[in-house]
């Protein structure tokens, strides 16, 4: 009987088991994410080839 009740205990302060809200985590991770990967994008666009101004060809 014991066992029970510790399970039961142990049980309703685990609670039901699914994640309420959240969404703020999901957004910011996108943002993060879109963030990054215009960087990136930024920083090869920046350093393509073929735009060379600091070369002086005398």
């Amino acid at each position: 009987m014991s066992t029970a009740l510790h399970m039961s205990t142990l049980l309703a302060q685990v609670g039901a088991g699914r994640i309420q809200g959240g969404w703020e985590y999901i957004w910011a991770a996108y943002g993060i994410a879109w963030a990054s990967l215009s960087l990136y994008a930024l920083s090869l666009w920046l350093r393509r080839p073929g735009q060379t101004t600091n070369d002086s060809k005398e």
